[in-house]
């Protein structure tokens, strides 16, 4: 029997289990290997640090939920890939070293945070990217008497070469892996200080490494320097950032933000365990390139989906679930089975939620690949949506078989 081994247990890892394992049947083992044993719903993350959620309302734990589905797991924190051998080096829970062979793998472990590129993080620096990271932010809000607070994100450290085998303007050049969470915290932190009579005390700073949200068309662009200017939140482009300081934040050319509370988006760059693998798995920044199909261009029995995948851009989970139900979709008709093959088309699909004035912002945007569609509409019925998504996401432990249609909302 074919042993499909999926690495990752997020959007992309579980999108691709899932499907392959409804599709394959007894046809193949589906097996997925994460570092821990629970994931966690990461949209809701923004809504720990405010306060709306709690952190143990968005885990699924993978040792139970994919069994129940016919996939086995195992934890493990991935060390490398050796794509001739077809073996993954794992690092077990007890520290010491394994190996898993496979026939067919699908990598979705994601990129690297890059903490360590930035001064000052460990002093100074908060965030919503783990679950961690929302809990000390969470807490830091309910202290915080007022001043300035900056929010933006570091650079994304992008490969170039070799490039994925799709059409050019599917993958864009990006300063920012992605920016739609730093536009979430805005809003969300209008609302949070708003609540608690705070709002008058608090000067609030975006930055980008580029031209802030540059994957939306410039009239959503406009529409969103309005909303800021509307509420005195201030927007800096090409802000580089380099280092935290206690009371400002720093970039690459000495430029500086007052900031007594620095919240960002770590610095994006390829998985170590990538770049630790087959020198020719991947590119020069530690992703796996592939064709449209989700397929390694230098191995075939090897998929990458969601983050680490070069061809995802930006760094978003409606891509990540997409990439990984093409991926699944794909090996099934090579094991023969008999199944459509969706087409990849990038967009940029994402609500921006502010949960405690009761609004969110829907964001629908392909022009940034070449299309037409442009649509950035603040909406009580949004805030629902996410609502609702949020809900689906954990009755479902991941499994959203219906998302295809949902992303279309």
């Amino acid at each position: 029997m074919n042993k499909v081994l999926v690495l990752g247990g997020r959007f992309g890892g579980l999108t691709a289990a899932y499907t392959a394992k409804r599709l394959l049947g007894s046809k193949a083992e589906v097996k997925l290997m994460n570092q821990d044993r629970l994931t966690y719903f990461r949209p809701a993350l923004p809504h720990v640090a405010i306060g709306v959620r709690d952190v143990e309302e968005l885990k699924i734990d993978l040792s139970t939920a994919l069994p129940e589905k016919g996939i086995n797991f195992a934890q493990g924190k991935v060390e490398k890939i050796d794509a001739q051998s077809r073996t993954v080096y794992y690092k077990k829970p007890d520290g010491s070293l394994g190996e898993e062979e496979y026939d067919y793998l699908m990598v979705g472990i994601g990129a690297h945070l890059g903490t360590e590129l930035i001064k000052g993080w460990d002093q100074f620096g908060y965030s919503v990217c783990e679950p961690e990271f929302a809990v000390k932010l969470r807490d830091r809000l309910k202290d915080f008497k007022g001043g300035h607070i900056t929010i933006g994100s570091g650079p994304f450290y992008q490969g170039k070469n070799p490039k994925p085998k799709v059409p050019e303007n599917f993958v864009p050049q990006a300063d920012s892996a992605c920016e739609g969470p730093v536009f979430e915290m805005s809003l969300m932190l209008h609302g949070y200080f708003t609540r608690k009579g705070m709002w008058d005390k608090v000067k609030i700073t975006v930055y980008s490494p580029g031209e802030y949200l540059s994957d939306l068309s410039s009239a959503s662009r406009k529409a969103v320097a309005e909303i800021y200017k509307g509420l005195g939140i201030e927007l800096v482009h090409n802000f580089r950032l380099k280092e935290l300081r206690e009371k400002e934040i720093v970039d690459e050319k000495g430029n500086k933000l007052e900031s007594d509370l620095s919240i960002l988006l770590p610095p994006y760059t390829g998985n170590p365990a990538l770049k630790a693998s087959t020198k020719d798995l991947v590119d020069d920044g530690g992703f796996i390139p592939t064709d449209l199909n989700m397929q390694s261009i230098k191995y075939d029995n090897i998929y990458a989906v969601g983050d680490s995948n070069s061809l995802t851009v930006p760094k978003l989970g409606y891509l990540a679930v997409q990439t990984g139900r093409v991926a699944a979709q794909h090996l099934a008709t090579r094991l023969g089975v008999n199944t459509k093959v969706e087409s990849y088309y990038p967009t940029i699909v994402c609500v921006a939620d502010n949960p405690l004035e009761g609004y969110a912002v829907s964001v629908k945007d392909d022009t940034w690949y070449g299309g037409q569609v442009s649509v950035a509409q603040p909406a009580a019925v949004n805030h629902l949506k996410k609502e609702l998504f949020t809900k689906y996401f954990m009755w479902t432990k991941g499994d959203m078989v219906l998302e295809k249609f949902l992303g279309s909302w």
